[in-house]
């Protein structure tokens, strides 16, 4: 997920990307202690990053409304 689209989603939406992608993450780090090889590992680093990304711009727009 590039920044340029995170901007040009509005608060709500960045909440609820943030709440899918750490289900998600939550989901992929169950698999992996399950023992289950995972089809990419690089799966749980990007969803870590794009969470990271979402969360800056997120806190970017709460502090530029104040």
């Amino acid at each position: 997920m590039k920044p340029s689209e995170i901007r040009e989603m509005s608060l709500e939406e960045i909440e609820a990307k943030i709440r899918e992608l750490r289900l998600e993450l939550a989901k992929e780090r169950g698999m992996l202690t399950m023992g289950t090889s995972l089809e990419n590992p690089m799966v749980i680093r990007n969803l870590k990053r794009d969470i990271a990304r979402l969360l800056t711009i997120r806190n970017e727009k709460l502090r530029s409304k104040r």
